[in-house]
């Protein structure tokens, strides 16, 4: 199952209000399935702990349960310099800790309506149904720039 974030909207503070992010799109095997909130790329020289999106690339999603969140959830392996990442609901940077958060709706800002959990049940049913089949997340930056 392949998985894909293509982050293309950089909202500073002053848009935001907080925290600056990153909205995006997430796609399941091509489909459109929601959309997606990440805190500010920075490079790995200036990263700020909780505060910085994980790199753009591809990593290996596996369901585990969370100490945290107690319950299974998708879980990113081998993420340079980051552990614990997660795919979760959330609204806005404040949310995320570096972790990418999924909802069903966005005004560009924000994002609400948690896709989680219905992730998480699409990523159960593929793993019950294929006995070797794996799952990646490809993230890509694809920022669009506008002149103010």
């Amino acid at each position: 199952m392949e998985l894909l974030i293509k982050r293309y909207i950089y909202n500073d503070s002053k848009t935001t209000g907080g925290e600056a992010n990153n909205i995006g799109d997430f796609f399941i095997d091509g489909v459109f399935f929601c959309y997606s909130l990440e805190d500010e790329i920075r490079y790995s020289d200036k990263k700020v702990y909780g505060k910085t999106a994980i790199p753009d690339g591809r990593y290996k999603v596996v369901l585990t349960r969370s100490n945290r969140f107690k319950r299974i959830m998708p879980l990113l392996v081998d993420v340079p310099n980051f552990s614990g990442v997660r795919l979760h609901g959330g609204n806005t940077a404040e949310n995320s800790h570096g972790c990418p958060l999924i909802a069903f709706n966005t005004d560009k800002v924000k994002i609400w309506g948690s896709a989680e959990k219905a992730l998480t049940k699409k990523l159960q049913d593929f793993k019950n149904n294929t006995l070797e089949g794996e799952i990646w997340l490809t993230i890509e930056n694809k920022h669009l720039s506008y002149e103010h």
